[in-house]
């Protein structure tokens, strides 16, 4: 037997997770999420990305992009490539062209490597930036490294291997 109908209201009302009651969250719990999300960023975030880190990774894609445009170039017009890679600098050249081949006689590399865009393959370093080891890095005619085994250059936090049996150059 019912003892009254205002008695059994009551206590529906204080069920967390009965029939009728509604799951969510409220507002204030949301805003307190947000904000602790907030100051996690504004402490946490720079520790995981730095100018540096940026200026390593572009230089890195930049310096790959020389070193295949050099190995794509060697292979294209059958005469050997280099990229001369200095701690502050890299630039592409080619021995000089001699009838419809090479000149093997060139050792200056005087003729620089062009992109696409009609400048000669040549790049500078961003300050703070260290690269090892550094050298000539030179390309036959087949696209293969002259040096054995591959070679991997870093970069700041970044690395690039080339292997010596195919040319390939992969960033990492």
């Amino acid at each position: 037997m019912s003892t009254g109908g205002q008695h059994e209201a009551q206590s529906t009302r204080g069920r967390a997770y009965g029939a009728g009651a509604r799951a969510g969250f409220t507002l204030t719990e949301l805003v307190v999420i947000i904000a602790i999300v907030g100051i996690l960023a504004v402490f946490l975030g720079p520790r995981f990305f730095t100018q540096q880190v940026f200026s390593d990774r572009g230089y890195a894609d930049e310096l790959a992009f020389a070193l295949r445009l050099s190995q794509k170039t060697a292979v294209a017009t059958g005469c050997p490539a280099q990229l001369t890679l200095t701690s502050n600098s890299y630039a592409a050249a080619q021995q000089a062209p001699l009838g419809n081949g090479c000149n093997p006689a060139d050792t200056t590399w005087s003729t620089p490597v062009i992109g696409a865009d009609g400048n000669a393959v040549q790049g500078s370093a961003p300050s703070n930036t260290s690269v090892s080891p550094t050298g000539v890095f030179q390309f036959d005619d087949q696209g293969r490294l002259s040096s054995s085994p591959a070679t991997t250059l870093t970069i700041g936090s970044r690395s690039i291997t080339i292997d010596s049996g195919s040319g390939d150059v992969q960033v990492q």
